[in-house]
């Protein structure tokens, strides 16, 4: 993502100026860090400007910043619940605050939106992912490295805010998709579900395969030393055996 946004927001032949990136608090300045870590030696015309909200503390503070960051272009890192809070002028009573918040966030917006630990707006009931969803730009990217085959209800949202209405509505989602690979994984499931199953899982892959990439462990594999696992099997005390067996005799 730092790369592809260097590339983007630098290139003379682009009209793209500014960039958000919405994560979750804790990894806000570990963002920065990235940034700063990756254009190092870069000379200062071909470095990205690289600002966050997490240590403005006033909305005057913040309003200043992001107008600043709208104007002269660049990356701006903001935590899921300041995008919330901003976004539905929350403690803000200043009308002239809340027109910069929604100009820069919502309405048209930056250029681009990134949303690392994208699995936060897997619910669309719920306050942040409403807030995320008001967002007027068109180029989204979503970051997860959490699972997604056990939950496509999950999946559909993040899909959903990438590609709106490619999956369709969460019903015919739901009828297409979810239903037929859920009956296929069953113990009891018949042969015939078992093909359905697959048959539909292999057409999401095909619908997905323009928006998602999808990295497995293979590819640091060669990079990473060999993982290296030992079991020590240690005999309980006499007291834990007492007590275990206390609880197999009254409690089972």
């Amino acid at each position: 993502v730092v790369t592809f946004l260097h590339t983007v927001l630098l290139c003379d032949k682009l009209n793209f100026t500014t960039a958000l990136v919405v994560c979750p608090l804790n990894t806000a300045l570990n963002w920065i860090n990235e940034f700063k870590k990756w254009q190092e030696g870069l000379e200062d015309d071909k470095k990205l400007k690289v600002s966050e909200l997490a240590t403005m503390k006033s909305p005057q503070d913040r309003s200043i910043l992001l107008q600043k960051w709208q104007d002269s272009g660049g990356v701006m890192v903001i935590g899921y619940e300041m995008y919330r809070n901003l976004v539905q002028g929350r403690n803000v009573k200043s009308k002239k605050l809340k027109t910069v918040f929604n100009k820069t966030l919502v309405d048209p917006g930056p250029d681009f939106v990134v949303c690392d630990e994208g699995h936060i707006l897997k619910n669309e009931a719920s306050a942040v992912s409403k807030a995320m969803n008001l967002i007027r730009s068109k180029r989204r990217i979503i970051l997860t490295g959490t699972p997604l085959q056990n939950n496509l209800i999950e999946y559909h949202c993040m899909v959903n805010f990438v590609k709106e209405n490619l999956l369709g509505s969460i019903t015919d989602f739901r009828n297409r998709f979810i239903n037929p690979i859920q009956n296929g994984q069953c113990a009891d499931s018949t042969t015939t579900n078992v093909q359905v199953m697959k048959k539909r899982a292999h057409i999401l892959y095909e619908m997905l395969a323009g928006c998602v990439q999808r990295k497995d462990c293979t590819t640091l594999a060669e990079f990473l030393p060999p993982k290296h696992e030992y079991v020590l099997a240690v005999r309980m005390t006499s007291i834990q055996c007492k007590l275990y067996q206390y609880y197999l005799d009254h409690f089972t």
